[in-house]
């Protein structure tokens, strides 16, 4: 059972943290603090009796917090003490940031990805070609509908734990297993960070084109131009040739009575007499 308290924070071992710590984002919520008081407790547990030396107690959720009531000057902050191990704290840090929405599509992704890894790290891999719903098909890179050998359905849970529907989870998911590490570090800090569409389109690079726009990303933040020059330089097309196509594709979809008119409106238009002087 959930024991709330008064804890130290001197007393509260933060740690590495899945996301990095925004220190606008600190900011902000120390003036939260500062004017409406702590809203939320953070969430902690003890730390394991066999690391000696350490602080009594660890953070499972709260980072920014935690960090905000320190830059205040706090030496207190409302916890929760929860009974979890390391993969399960992960696993409630993860739940409770995405739950709180605070997370842009990069770590949001970054994010579905750990609890997978954690998942699968308590439960066992998932095998696509196991224990699927009757009729149902595992999409190529993707484990929704797939289930892991236990019997539970991935996504149905992250779905249910997480708070966000089937189709979200899926285009989150895909970030998160095919963005190269290279590419994950250098978006960090860019515009492409919050942008969905963004991420998905590079995530459907191949790995060595995503290590040359991660290299690209770092002389130059802007996507735009990576992504264009990632393309090449733009075929030319004859303008002519392109009326030709477009024409010559109208002309096959017309009746007998339409080409008649747009012959005769041809010929109200060009001055064929050179036609009949050559002949």
């Amino acid at each position: 059972m959930a024991e709330f308290i008064r804890a130290k924070i001197a007393d509260i071992h933060i740690g590495e943290r899945l996301r990095p710590i925004d220190s606008d984002n600190v900011e902000a919520i120390a003036a939260s603090l500062s004017e409406r008081g702590q809203i939320s407790p953070i969430m902690i547990r003890r730390t394991p009796a066999k690391n000696k030396g350490a602080t009594p107690f660890t953070l499972v959720a709260g980072g920014y917090r935690t960090t905000a009531a320190k830059l205040l000057g706090w030496t207190e902050i409302d916890a929760i003490i929860v009974e979890a191990d390391a993969v399960e704290a992960q696993l409630l840090e993860i739940s409770e940031n995405l739950y709180r929405n605070e997370l842009n599509p990069l770590d949001r992704a970054i994010f579905v990805m750990k609890y997978r890894e954690l998942w699968e790290e308590k439960h066992g891999k998932i095998d696509r070609t196991q224990n699927l719903k009757v009729g149902a098909k595992s999409p190529k890179g993707n484990d929704y509908p797939s289930v892991f050998s236990g019997g539970r359905e991935l996504s149905s849970h992250v779905c249910n734990r997480l708070g966000f529907g089937a189709e979200t989870y899926k285009l989150v998911n895909r970030i998160g297993q095919n963005l190269h590490p290279t590419l994950r570090a250098a978006v960090r800090g860019t515009a492409a960070e919050n942008d969905q569409s963004a991420l998905l389109k590079l995530a459907k690079l191949p790995a060595d084109d995503q290590v040359k726009v991660a290299a690209a990303l770092r002389e130059n933040g802007d996507l735009k131009p990576v992504l264009t020059w990632l393309k090449g330089p733009k075929a030319e097309v004859d303008p002519q040739e392109e009326i030709f196509r477009k024409v010559s594709a109208l002309l096959a979809k017309a009746e007998a009575s339409t080409l008649r008119r747009v012959l005769d409106h041809i010929g109200t238009l060009s001055d064929f007499s050179f036609l009949e002087a050559a002949e």
